[in-house]
């Protein structure tokens, strides 16, 4: 049978009465309903995964307690990279030197079969040279289809000289000579650019000079013969 949607099973007991008593009475029946209900039974499953729920709950809030905690690793130092050290330092590039300027830059006129010269310590802006002083004198051909002229640089008392001598070739060493002048520096017959390193002796005033009375004739004609002069 059901019972509030439960089925139920119905079990009669049979109770005699005792025999002296059974003409007086009728037999009683005595019947029990018992209900083994599914709800107890649910009831109690239900009360077994509550129990081991909050065993397992409590079992894991025991394991968190203990467990060790990890402490942070302490940070290391990094060494800075190859990358880094080339950032913040670079190695100082070997920079060119600039050539030096030229203390004397300018041009000598000449005519045509005759000489002309400069005073150096009008460009240098001193009267004399002295001893050990070394210089670097340039010179150049004033153009194409011009002349070959000579360069000297000489003292005070040879460029005077120089005026009174003409150039004279000497057949053994081929080159042009000036009798009693002794140049400190001399170019021949300049075709291209020449240069020449040289130092001091005496203290004097010098002179550059251009020559060209190597040639015959008579031409009206003024050349520009480059000359540079650096102190170094």
């Amino acid at each position: 049978m059901m019972v509030n949607g439960v089925r139920c099973r119905r079990k009669t007991y049979d109770r005699s009465i005792p025999a002296p008593e059974r003409k007086a009475r009728p037999p009683i029946r005595i019947v029990t309903n018992i209900c083994d209900t599914y709800t107890l039974n649910i009831m109690k499953i239900t009360g077994y995964f509550v129990l081991s729920a909050a065993l397992v709950l409590l079992l894991a809030i025991a394991a968190g307690c203990t467990t060790p905690q990890q402490t942070p690793a302490a940070t290391q130092a990094t060494a800075p990279t190859a990358a880094a050290a080339q950032a913040t330092y670079q190695a100082p590039v070997a920079t060119a030197s600039a050539a030096p300027t030229a203390d004397l830059d300018t041009t000598i006129r000449v005519k045509f079969n005759d000489l002309a010269c400069i005073n150096v310590g009008d460009y240098l802006g001193a009267t004399y040279l002295y001893p050990d002083q070394q210089f670097k004198l340039e010179a150049d051909n004033p153009g194409a289809n011009t002349i070959n002229e000579n360069i000297l640089f000489v003292d005070e008392n040879d460029q005077l000289a120089l005026r009174q001598v003409k150039p004279q070739w000497d057949v053994v060493k081929k080159a042009w000579t000036y009798p009693g002048v002794v140049p400190l520096v001399q170019f021949n017959d300049i075709t291209t650019h020449v240069e020449k390193t040289f130092t001091i002796k005496d203290q004097h005033k010098y002179y550059i000079c251009a020559d060209d009375r190597k040639e015959s004739g008579t031409i009206d004609i003024t050349y520009l013969v480059p000359v540079k002069m650096t102190r170094l």
